[in-house]
């Protein structure tokens, strides 16, 4: 995998090159997180390995790798509102795009189709988004558009994206895949999808590159047998997180990225695991869900609780 993905996300990475290696990727994957130019690196790099044809690793300089790089490859396509677009529709991926991807799966094909979904434009960016391109850019892979002027930025997709026709059209091709094709998804909130898109994917929740330090002594007795969980102590779980958060001033955002930062690393640790990283992958899930009723105005406590009887009762 690419060094930045590797450093950042190691656990995913472990888990994406071993699911290729094996032949056992899922047909349709979503990211979903708050930044897009990381998971469009992670999709480009998965294209990359499903189609490498020597030894997949990192500088591999095979024609595969290097038109992925250069992201001409004809078999890996970004489909936004302006990328692969030949109808003059400026403000959804149209039907006529979904008709497009779905006559080349109409042939065989040598290599392994990827389809990666998105919302994009050309635009000046701000010091903050520049500072992502940035980042991106220095890993060696190129983005789909670029002018002198404007750089293309991506976005989260969400189901306003899609006509309903194309929508319909397209979740045809991922109940019923074909061979050699992965579509991925790339969103800030997986909930914003349709949700027959959710139901057919794999979802897996990227946080930021930013660095952070996050605390995790407080609550870390509860999980000193994960995955396992004690479930007499989920209310004093939830009333430890509450009390941490009004002890320190904390907003509660924080007291949930820190469950997660939790599970990031016990990932990073067991990315052998197959079992743990699968209870992992959902607990991570669960905590974004808990971030999501935060920010629909539920009371702290509640979410607290929600989450807590969660890790009680999963198992």
């Amino acid at each position: 995998m690419n060094k930045i993905l590797d450093k950042k996300y190691n656990y995913l990475s472990n888990f994406f090159t071993t699911a290729i290696k094996e032949s056992r990727l899922f047909h349709s994957l979503i990211f979903y997180g708050s930044n897009i130019y990381l998971q469009y690196l992670m999709a480009l790099e998965i294209a990359r390995q499903l189609n490498c044809i020597e030894d997949k690793s990192e500088d591999c300089n095979c024609r595969n790798c290097r038109w992925i790089r250069e992201n001409k490859h004809p078999a890996v396509m970004t489909i936004s509102k302006i990328d692969n677009k030949s109808d003059s529709s400026k403000t959804v991926i149209s039907e006529e795009q979904i008709n497009m991807v779905l006559d080349t799966l109409v042939n065989s094909s040598d290599y392994h189709r990827v389809f990666i979904f998105c919302d994009a434009e050309m635009k000046k960016l701000s010091r903050e988004e520049y500072i992502e391109y940035k980042d991106f850019i220095e890993t060696g892979f190129n983005l789909p558009q670029e002018d002198n002027e404007y750089i293309w930025y991506p976005s989260g997709i969400n189901s306003n994206c899609f006509s309903t026709v194309a929508a319909n059209a397209m979740l045809k091709s991922i109940e019923e895949p074909n061979s050699n094709v992965t579509f991925i998804f790339l969103t800030k909130n997986k909930e914003e999808l349709l949700q027959t898109i959710i139901s057919r994917s794999q979802a897996f929740y990227m946080p930021d590159m930013q660095v952070m330090e996050y605390e995790v002594d407080f609550f870390k007795d509860y999980f000193g047998q994960y995955p396992c969980f004690q479930k007499e102590k989920a209310l004093d779980f939830a009333q430890c997180l509450l009390n941490y958060q009004i002890e320190k001033s904390l907003e509660p955002e924080y007291i949930i990225d820190c469950i997660q930062y939790y599970l990031e690393e016990t990932a990073k640790y067991n990315s052998k695991n197959r079992c743990l990283l699968s209870v992992i992958h959902k607990d991570i899930d669960k905590t974004q869900q808990s971030k999501n009723m935060i920010k629909a105005y539920i009371k702290e406590q509640t979410v607290y609780e929600d989450l807590a009887f969660y890790f009680a009762q999963r198992i």
